[in-house]
């Protein structure tokens, strides 16, 4: 029975998830924030020089995650028992205040997400990165009388502290790796509430300590936002952050991928850009369609790319989840095109070739890649 449970909580939570990247995707494409990637903050340190030729590091304390999506069969259980031969030690939780705190005060939620979560990792020896979407991408998932307050009002800093109470008491025996309040919350934000986005963050941050004192505490944002554009605001953001939460898809306007060593250079840049502070890749990935110039091969080198840029800052960069582990069913991603209205051959391969294994339950090269890496490197 609770097979069955954790499977279809598994689906509708990767359904919903689809959703909100997708749109953050088409919002980073099209301009909306700092799409240049041009950081401006001082660099001070020298980069560390990454080559084809780099002797792979012991993963000593890093973690690695990967966000599980199912195949054709519909066997999550056989997906979880993929990642964790891989030797995941992490994977993902995303949960929406305004889905559990349906009136003031008041928690109930259609389904028990956190409840289910809790037995279910626990029970498997697997750790959580939590996301709890106040702001979510492009919405503020705000219960509805909150829905016209600024967030440093008083009653809303209050009210998210009720609800870091309720998670805490349905999580009992989860190991939770971090803790994000707000999802890709640079694309909402763009021009709006900064500071009082801030001051909130600030506030229910105290409460999540006291709840969980050895978890760090951020806030999840876009590479592109943290580099670009809305890096100052960011920055003054995280200042009180344990960790900096990091998604990072490295893709031009047109949705056709850049080179596979570019994320050599880019880890040096969020490096250099917060040097010192712990980061945390909470999404990373790289489609293999060739809709997006891009191919198995291309992908499967990003994987190898991306593990010697880790070596290069395994003291700082603490864990990294892959996005995704398997490909998704060919018909969501025409309902997606349809949802969006949107007819692009690039954003339909993108969404469809995201994963490291077919949908038909076939290994591609960046899983057999993402294998060899682990295993060189001891997971």
């Amino acid at each position: 029975m609770l097979g069955y449970s954790i499977v279809f909580f598994q689906i509708l939570l990767y359904r919903r998830k689809i959703i909100a990247f997708t749109i953050s995707i088409l919002l980073l494409m099209f301009a909306i924030d700092g799409c240049s990637g041009q950081e401006k903050p001082d660099m001070n340190t020298s980069p560390v020089p990454v080559t084809a030729e780099s002797v792979p590091l012991p993963r000593g304390s890093r973690q690695l995650s990967i966000d599980i999506t199912e195949g054709r069969d519909g066997d999550f259980n056989k997906a979880f028992d993929l990642a964790a031969d891989i030797g995941i030690d992490v994977t993902e939780l995303s949960i929406y205040w305004d889905e559990i705190e349906t009136s003031p005060d008041v928690y109930n939620p259609e389904t028990n997400w956190l409840a289910i979560a809790n037995a279910f990792y626990s029970a498997n020896n697997t750790a959580v990165s939590l996301t709890i979407s106040v702001i979510d991408t492009t919405s503020a998932r705000l219960p509805a009388d909150l829905a016209d307050r600024p967030f440093d009002d008083p009653e809303m800093i209050q009210r998210f502290n009720n609800l870091l109470d309720y998670a805490a008491v349905q999580i009992p025996d989860m190991s939770l790796t971090s803790i994000s309040i707000g999802n890709e919350v640079d694309i909402y934000l763009r021009g709006r509430q900064w500071k009082e986005y801030e001051q909130f963050y600030q506030a229910v941050s105290v409460h999540a300590h006291e709840l969980w004192p050895d978890t760090p505490v951020g806030v999840k944002s876009t590479f592109d936002g943290l580099t670009g554009n809305s890096g100052d605001s960011l920055f003054s953001l995280n200042r009180k952050s344990d960790a900096i939460f990091i998604t990072y898809y490295p893709l031009k306007s047109d949705f056709t991928v850049r080179e596979p060593e570019t994320v050599l250079s880019d880890f040096d840049t969020i490096s250099r850009r917060y040097p010192e502070r712990p980061l945390y890749f909470l999404e990373l990935g790289y489609p293999s369609g060739k809709g997006n110039n891009s191919s198995e091969s291309m992908q499967a080198e990003f994987i190898r790319r991306t593990f010697q840029a880790w070596d290069s800052h395994m003291d700082q960069v603490k864990l990294i989840s892959f996005a995704w582990l398997t490909d998704i069913n060919p018909r969501a991603v025409k309902e997606y095109e349809r949802y969006y209205g949107i007819s692009n051959g690039g954003f339909s391969s993108y969404l469809g070739t995201l994963g490291l294994r077919t949908f038909d339950d076939e290994d591609k090269k960046a899983f057999q890649a993402l294998r060899e890496e682990t295993e060189k490197r001891n997971w």
